[in-house]
């Protein structure tokens, strides 16, 4: 593998590993318009495409593992290559949790969604903006970036909480919405775990960028 060959694929990886983070937002975003139109068409649409990126996470992990085999990396690229290994899990995670929530779509089917829904939908603005800015942190090496998500997943955090109260309580004032809200309460959990995941990411590529452990949550 020649030194040009070899920057050539340091740098398809990086170009992949992004178009993966893209597609992994895009469905998990349209996993929640599934939910709140109770569209089980787009929601079977989404599961099938979620267990697509299975096979990308493999076709990446390969890459990784021949460059290191083959080229024994230094230094930045090093980190590099061995980032990408940490985060793809955090990064197939995001459609695997959009697949969690299609599957709970199908089965509320026409079922009316309680008022938390709105909660719901609130919290995943923030939870968006955090995995965006997770895979834009690592694109562009954003130290800064990355640490800022410690102080939004606390906020992700505070949202989930009051809106796991909110339907308990309403599953205690009508016995007969605890299905419809216990399918929420898992929806709100998927999208609180999205933001931990983000927030994985975050950690790794400050390690990447400057050799530092640190713990973002």
């Amino acid at each position: 593998m020649s030194r040009e060959y070899y920057l050539e694929q340091i740098k398809k990886l990086e170009q992949d590993f992004y178009q993966m983070g893209e597609d992994s937002l895009d469905i998990l975003s349209r996993s929640l318009k599934a939910l709140v139109n109770k569209d089980t068409a787009l929601a079977q649409e989404i599961i099938k495409k979620s267990e697509m990126m299975a096979d990308k996470e493999i076709e990446l992990e390969n890459k990784c593992i021949e460059l290191l085999a083959l080229q024994q990396p230094m230094a930045g690229d090093l980190r590099m290559i061995g980032t990408i290994l940490k985060v793809l899990t955090d990064c197939r995670r995001f459609s695997r949790l959009a697949f969690d929530i299609c599957v709970i779509t199908i089965r509320i089917g026409k079922e009316p969604l309680l008022p938390e829904i709105n909660d719901i939908c609130e919290m995943y603005k923030n939870v968006h903006a955090m995995v965006r800015d997770s895979f834009t942190a690592f694109h562009t090496r954003d130290v800064a970036l990355a640490k800022s998500l410690a102080a939004r997943d606390d906020i992700v955090d505070a949202q989930y909480d009051r809106v796991r109260r909110d339907l308990i309580n309403e599953m205690i004032k009508d016995p007969a919405c605890i299905d419809m809200a216990s399918h929420l309460s898992f929806v709100a959990r998927y999208l609180e775990r999205a933001a931990d995941h983000s927030c994985s990411i975050a950690s790794r590529t400050v390690y990447m960028v400057t050799g530092e452990r640190v713990l973002i949550k």
